[in-house]
This record gives C-alpha cells, structure tokens and sequence, in this order.
C-alpha cells in the first residue's frame, strides 16, 4: 500500500526488509512491532507489481502496490523475519472477487501455519476497492531469522497481494466466569456463548474484522482508531447497533466487557445532543466510533432510546460506577430522554390532575416505526414494547435521581411510572380476546392480534397486572412464540423465567444454546439468560446487595456458577433445586444476600438456624426471603422449610382421541384430570411445541400441513402452576391436499427454516403481505429473507420439484439476492444472476428423484441483506 510504509521502502537496503513501527511504550532490545511487509519489497517468484488507485464514487480511497501473480500458476513470495521473537498475527491483505478463485497458504521456515481461499466479493473489478479483503493468522510463533513465505495458487483468478502486517498477538479477552451442573447441554451451551462473545470483542488482530466491503467508510478524521466495544450487528456488518448492545449489556458485564459496554453507551447518548437528531441516538456505529454507513440516521425506531438509558441504569446496579449516573455526557441523555424526547413525543403530564395528562410516547412522522418489531401490517403510532420501555426508563431516571439526592423529584418520576403502568393496564386491553393490545394506530384503534415483539416486549418489560391477566396473555405468547426471527426468539428465555415459567424458559434457552446461531446476541443471551433467568441474580452494587431466586428444572438439578462480579464483590452461587441456595463471597466487603425462594414457606434456614422469611411479590409470584450478610472469604447456605403452597400436580389427562381430520386441522378430546385443589386448564402439545391451551376437554389444531403425520399429547395444569404429566399420545397423520400428483411446499412442514431477518413465512411474503413477483400474486408459496435456508426431509418420495422466484413487489429497490435449490447436499439449481426488483420472474424444475432432503437457499448476493425480501412463488413438488 502506497501510504507510510511505501514511502519508506525506498530506503531499504534489500528486498523483504520490514518497517518497524514502534509501539508504545518502547521495548529494549529488538522492537517488538508492528512490522508491514510490503509485497513488492519481498523475494517474489512468478509475481510481478501493479499499482492501482482504488476510487468510489470518483474518489480516491486507497493506492496500492500489488504483486500480481498470474491466472492457472502458483506465486510465492518471501521474506526474513527479524523482528523480536513472540507470538504475532499476521494479517494478509489481498485482493479478489471470486470464491476459492485464489488459495493461499502461509508457512514459516516452510513450515504452513494457516491456508485460506479468497471468498465471493463484489466489487465491479480488482481495481474496485470493495474487492479489498484480509486474512489474520493468529498467533503464530515468529523469531528472528525465521523465513515467512506466502503462497498463492490461481484457480481461475489472478491473485493480488498488497502486504503483510506482523503485530504482537493479543487475543480476545478472557474471563473467569465458569458454570459447572449435571446438564452438559446447559454447561456447553454457556462456554461456547462466553467464548464466542468474547471473541465479538473488537480486539487487535480479530480475524473477524477487515471484512466489510465498505472498509474506508466505517471512520473518517474524528474517529480514526478502533474504539473499545463489542460486536452488535450481523456479522458481515462491522459495528454495533444501540438496540442489540442494549440486550447484550447484561451478558457483557457478567464476562467483564465493562469498559466496552460503558464506551458504547456513552456514544450513542452523545449522539441525541447532536445537531438534528432531537434526543435521538444513532442507530449504529462503526468499531471506530463513527456513524455506521448503512443504517446512520434512518432508523428510528421508538422503543430504542428508553431502551438504552434503562440498560445504561442496569449496569450501574451491576457495576457500582458512579460514572454510570454523574458522567456529563451520559446525565444530559436521561434528562433529555426525560425532557425534551418526551415532549417532542406528544407526552403530556399533568402532576396535579393525572387526569387530564397523556403518558403514552408517539411515532413521529419521519421515525421508523413505534415498536421493535420493523414490519408491523398496521401504521402503528403507539406500542406496548414502546410504553414499557419508556416505563423502565421512567424508574429508572427516578433511581438515577435520588442517587444524586434530587428526593423530590425522584418520587415524582416513580409516580408517573406508575400512572404509565396504570394507564396501560386501564386502556390497553382488549376484553373481547381476552388480551393486551400491543400497539394502537393514529385513530386510536388497538390491535390485539400476534405481532412478533410487539406482543411480548411489554411482558419482558413489566407492564401488565402480575395476575390473571398476565398469565392469560403468557400463555398466548406462548402459543405464538414460534413465529419469530432468531433476534426477538433471544428475548424469551428471560421473559418466561421472569415469571417462574421455567420449563418454558429453559426449552427456549436450550434451543439457543444448541442452535449456536451466529448472530451476537445469542451468545451474550446464553449468559446472561443464566445469570438473570435461570439463577435469578439481582444486583443492587450500589447498596452492597444481591438477591438471588432459583429457577431449575428437573433436567438440572442444581447448578453453580463461580466469578459473578457484582460491585466489588466476586461471589459463585450454587442453587440445588429450588429449595436451597449456597452464596460464596470469593473476594470483595461485605455483600448483603437476599435469599429468595417461590413460595411461603414457614422457615427458612440459614447455616443451620431458622428463620421466619418476608414476603414480597416477584413479577406476580409471592416469594419468601431473609437478608444475609456474607462478609469476604465467607460462605452461607440458605434452605426453604415446609411449603405451605399448592406443589400436588394433576393427574395426567386420559383417553385422548382424535376426530375430524383434515389437511391441515384435527379434533382432540380427552378425560378430565383431577387435583388436591383444582384444575385450571391444560396445555396441548404438537410433539414437544405447545400447540394451544383450553380450559375444557377438546381442543382443535390448525395450522396443520398436509400429508403429514403429528404426535399430540396433553398435560393438566392447576392454578399454583403445577403440571401434570402427559397423557398416553394420539398419532394423526393429515388428509392429502389437491390432487394427490403434487404437493404445494407451503402444505407440507420444514424440518428446519431460519433466515438472517424477518421469520420465513407461509403462503405470504416475508413483511406477510400477498406473494407477488412483478404483478402476479400467488396464493401458495415461500416468503423469506436473505440470507436464509428452508429444509424439507422428502424421504425420496417426489420427482421434481418446481417455483418461480424472485424479489417480492413489497420492496422497489436496494434488494439484490440469489436463489440455490440443493439435494443430499448436491447444489442441484443456482440463479444464474444476480435478481434484483427490476428483474423478471425465473421458473426452476429440477429433478429431486430419490432425494433425502431438499433444501432451498436464498443469499444476499454478498452485498448485505437490506430489503432482501424474495419468495419462492407457488412452490410445489411432484410425487
């Protein structure tokens, strides 16, 4: 590259000779680097040189020297280390288009430490600096006198080199915080979430980083090093969006991510003060702190800024740093969020007459949307995951403020939250479901119907009436929540453990877990859905408190988790069911421990004493709980006596039988159960997903696909939450749809559909709007988004498999993507270009005879996956 080192190669003595550019503080003896190998002055063999100025949009953004080699040949070229010995990254940039078009390999004293080929970039040509890409090979062991040779072997594409940087080896950061349990799923579930989040850390030498194709717009003359943070965005997206280090927070703390979290809050408040963003934070930055290219300031989207600032309080109850409350930057953004947002916002308070007031937060126009839920069918102004955000962030600028010693004000913002929470609970449900509303439009018209997080935000969030009401919509949510992409499927772990729905909360934390999804948020949810949800830690640092509630399930007996950092405090929890619970206080003052249990009962011991417990309400459940002081070095034990609470389960639901069969319905009914106390309901499974709920004995199952065998089983539930075992199971297999010689795919079931954004849908497009691809609409297909898979298991039971495709009408512009059909893992059908809006309907038929399982891919054609909204329009397969 033609900047520093270039300049200064002129004056090596010999080729392969490295800059050394000294870092700080200075080392004596050999400089410990970083050293930029600059091809060009390396031994090169079947490389010549090139310069080329790389240009977008008619400026110039970057001048590189190449060694070329040439297309069908093998290239080297070589050098002598004679830096200080240690462990370094090496950190190839290259250039190239075509995936596996170049393999490359890296040896020392020809001896190969990493190999690599060039991936699909899509830039117009080399000379396109979005072509531009790197490799880092980490830690690798150099000293002095060693021979670093890189081979390049065309395969079809001229290999291009610019240099190697050679800079010390530091890793991603570690940490202490270990889990430890009987249940292997759940113990290797949380090390591979910490070690991945970890590993999201933007650190020196992240092979993850060099990547975006747009690598010169992520900084610019304010922001020109990498900032402390943390991934929180695709990965193919180098940066950090408020909404997901929001979530992440918790589980960053938990593995000492602090200073990254602390980093990365404090610029997104620094951005509402900026001139026109009117109290609004950006909607993602770049590693180096400036404005991330493609969303800057055009998401907009409601719930976001309260969101932030109820996390930011978070951390400070986790940490104790009173830079979380006094930091300038930070204290204007709650008085602003408070102030002026919400006032520009249509919010209205009236402290004398709450009457005549109005709390609730408005979608301006201009703004994105009012939920976190981006594809809403209605123009909501209004939503309840909104309301409950501003809710949390109303407690919490009211904490904020009595820790500054503002009393009176204090208790004023704490009343307001509660007129919020009543306000909600007054006019934001719907009697005639039987449901909260979850967002209201500009006429006021509420919408009760399932709508992704605006349904259930408001439940994580706290609003609702911890009662009847709130169980009743629970288990709505819970007969809907399969219908989600994997970022909202992140949150429900801690919403059902919030409410002691355990076994829920455990079934979706393990489907995270074994789903290892690369999308941050599921690692940093796999830690911190332990630590909040399943251990049921409330930090209170700057009181010197923790209170901990166990939530274990029969498939985890007990669970201990060591290096939990609160305060100053380093403490390991032990929970052993849901009756005992040991606190060790490994370093650090004295730590008041609340120990809570569910229930009331009449004791509970401490090391061996008795005491009589307080009560309080949890989100709605009564818990029992004594206060403990665990001074440093010390531990305590805490054990629940005698229940005085409903744990008799009911008996489990007999003779359950199946009538009415359709393509895609069926007709359950079974025998009463029986209870000590009383049956409430019961709880109807499609193999292990709930599939409903009922409070008589009958029950019908939609939604169903045909030609398809089920297994249902149901279990009694009574009102103290107890479930009884299932009943014996009922086999159905559904009626055949149409003719009988093909089956529309939208009749049949996925063995598996995921896609990068939005949830794949049925028989309409992925924003579930009528499929429809340049002006046809098709009743029957595939709606999705890139980039995603959708796997059938055909069993060898279809010939041909037969759809059009394209981008759906729903979006005009930007999308770009790519469809593949794959057999058995053979690639059986790839669109031979790029589609875009503008490009007509493609028909595919290709044979699947004798094939096991049918997958349909859809990328995003490398160039991201904005508006990527593509169908597979009346998809069907032939017997």
């Amino acid at each position: 590259m033609r900047r520093l080192a270039c300049v200064l190669s002129a004056v090596l003595a010999t080729a392969g000779t490295a800059i050394a550019i000294p870092s700080t503080p200075a080392m004596a003896g050999p400089s410990a680097g970083p050293y930029v190998f600059e091809i060009e002055n390396m031994s090169l063999t079947n490389f010549a040189t090139e310069t080329v100025n790389h240009t977008w949009n008619g400026t110039s953004v970057d001048n590189v020297t190449y060694a070329r080699g040439a297309s069908g040949q093998t290239s080297t070229a070589r050098t002598t280390f004679n830096g200080a010995d240690g462990d370094y990254d090496l950190i190839t940039r290259y250039n190239g288009n075509v995936a596996n078009g170049v393999t490359y390999k890296l040896s020392v004293n020809a001896n190969p430490v990493d190999s690599w080929a060039t991936s699909q970039r899509y830039g117009r040509d080399y000379t396109d600096p979005m072509s531009i890409d790197t490799r880092t090979s980490s830690k690798v062991a150099l000293k002095a006198g060693d021979t670093i040779e890189l081979t390049a072997t065309s395969t079809g594409e001229v290999p291009r080199v610019d240099r190697i940087t050679v800079q010390r080896y530091v890793g991603a950061p570690t940490s202490t915080l270990t889990l430890n349990s009987p249940n292997a799923t759940l113990n290797d579930g949380f090390t591979w979430g910490k070690d991945r989040a970890l590993g999201m850390t933007f650190y020196p030498g992240n092979p993850m980083m060099g990547h975006e194709p747009e690598w010169w717009r992520l900084k610019n003359s304010t922001h020109t090093t990498v900032q402390p943070g943390y991934w929180g965005a695709y990965t193919n997206r180098e940066s950090y969006y408020n909404r997901d280090i929001s979530h992440q927070s918790d589980g960053a703390h938990a593995l000492g991510l602090d200073a990254e979290t602390f980093n990365m809050v404090k610029t997104f408040a620094a951005d509402a003060a900026a001139p026109g963003q009117n109290g609004w934070p950006l909607w993602a930055h770049s590693p180096y702190g400036a404005m991330y290219y493609i969303d800057g300031t055009g998401f907009r989207e409601l719930p976001s800024p309260f969101n932030l600032m109820a996390k930011a309080y978070k951390q400070y109850q986790w940490t104790g740093n009173s830079d979380w409350i006094n930091d300038p930057t930070l204290s204007a953004y709650y008085d602003s969020t408070m102030g002026s947002f919400l006032d520009g916002h249509e919010v209205k308070w009236n402290d004398a007459n709450p009457a005549g007031e109005q709390p609730v937060s408005k979608k301006q126009p201009g703004e994105y949307t009012a939920t976190y839920f981006e594809f809403p069918n209605e123009n909501l102004v209004s939503a309840g995951d909104s309301l409950g955000y501003q809710y949390q962030s109303m407690l919490a600028y009211s904490e904020i403020l009595k820790t500054k010693g503002d009393d009176a004000n204090s208790t004023k913002w704490a009343e307001r939250a509660q007129r919020v929470r009543d306000q909600f609970e007054k006019n934001w449900w719907d009697a005639s479901n039987n449901r909260y509303i979850r967002g209201k439009d500009a006429a006021g018209t509420g919408y009760s119907s399932w709508g992704h997080e605006a349904s259930f935000l408001m439940m994580l969030t706290g609003l609702g009436d911890h009662g009847p009401r709130t169980e009743s919509y629970l288990d709505f949510i819970a007969a809907n929540d399969d219908d989600l992409n994997v970022e909202a499927t992140s949150y429900l772990p801690e919403m059902y453990y919030q409410y002691n729905r355990s076994a829920e909360g455990w079934a979706w934390l393990k489907k995270l877990m074994t789903g290892k999804n690369t999308y941050p948020e599921i690692s940093f949810l796999a830690v911190s859905s332990v630590i909040d949800g399943m251990m049921g830690v409330q930090p209170d640092a700057p009181k010197d408190k923790v209170a901990t509630i166990s939530r274990l399930t029969s498939e985890t007996p007990w669970a201990e988790i060591d290096h939990i950092k609160v305060g100053d405090n380093d403490l390991k929890l032990k929970h052993t069911g849901t009756t005992g619970s040991t606190l060790t206080n490994n370093s650090g003052g004295t730590v008041n421990w609340e120990a809570q249990f569910y229930g009331t009962p009449a004791s509970i011991t401490v090391n061996g004493t008795a005491y009589t417990p307080q009560t309080k309400s949890l989100y709605g459940k009564t818990v029992s709980y004594v206060t403990v002081p665990v001074a440093g070095g010390a531990t305590v034990t805490a054990t629940a006596g005698t229940s005085e609470v409903d744990t008799e389960a009911p008996t489990a639901p007999a003779d359950l039988a199946s009538s009415n069969v359709t393509s895609n319905s069926v007709d359950l009914k079974w025998t009463a159960s029986t209870d000590n106390v009383g049956v409430t309901g019961y709880n109807i499974y499609r193999g292990t997903t709930l599939a409903g709920s009922s409070t008589g004995t009958s029950f019908t199952a939609t939604g169903l696909s045909a030609s398809t065998p089920y297994t249902f089983t149901v279990k009694a539930v009574d009102a103290a939450g107890n479930s009884s075992g299932a009943g014996s199971a009922v086999d159905v297999t559904t009626a055949t749809s149409g003719n009988g010689q093909t089956a529309d795919l939208s009749d049949l079931t996925w063995s598996d559909a995921r896609s990068d954004f939005g949830t794949v849908q049925k028989d309409k497009s992925v924003d579930s709007h009528p499929i429809k691809l340049n002006g046809t609409a098709y009743a029957k297909g595939i709606g999705t988004h890139a980039n995603s898979t959708i796997t059938y298991s055909l069993n060898g039971g279809y010939s041909r498999f037969r759809s059009d495709i394209g981008v759906d009408d729903e979006v005009g512009a930007n999308a770009t993507v790519k469809f593949e059909v794959w057999g058995d893992g053979v690639k059986l059908y790839e669109s031979p270009s790029v589609m875009t809006p503008s490009s007509a309907t493609q028909s595919v038929d290709v044979s699947v005879a004798g094939v096991k399982s049918l997958v349909l891919k859809m990328t995003d054609a490398g160039d991201g996956i904005n508006s990527d909204h593509a169908d597979w329009a009346g998809a069907k397969l032939v017997r």
